[in-house]
């Protein structure tokens, strides 16, 4: 399983930037920071037209949303401290994965997420 890439991410951001509704995120000054979640955003609220009009698949939007997440909530954390409201959203997506891909969820997939991220290793 491969993470769409954040040059992938930049194509679909150029798509699909001017319809992603951004009334009830939060204000980030971190530029780089911000982008990151409106790749994550678009993911998120894109995912059937993105996979209707590329080669991703389903799986491949659902595992994307989880990286891009959490490489967004770490860098929110060691720039501006934990928030556990940020953790239980990455649980809800963990449960949103299994969800959508009716529990046949690669937990070894994003346990190697999870890992990588945390050790500064991105996609």
């Amino acid at each position: 399983m491969k993470i769409i890439t954040r040059d992938q991410l930049e194509q679909l951001f150029q798509i699909f930037q001017p319809k992603l509704d951004l009334t009830n995120i939060i204000t980030i000054v971190d530029e780089d920071l911000e982008k990151v979640l409106h790749y994550f955003l678009i993911l998120k609220e894109f995912g059937q037209e993105i996979t209707a009009g590329s080669p991703f698949t389903t799986e491949q939007i659902l595992y994307s949303q989880y990286y891009w997440y959490v490489y967004f909530k770490n860098q929110y954390f060691s720039k501006y401290g934990y928030d556990a409201g940020m953790d239980q959203q990455a649980f809800k997506l963990i449960e949103h994965i299994a969800y959508e891909l009716n529990d046949e969820v690669n937990w070894d997939f994003l346990e190697q997420i999870t890992n990588d991220l945390e050790t500064g290793h991105e996609c």
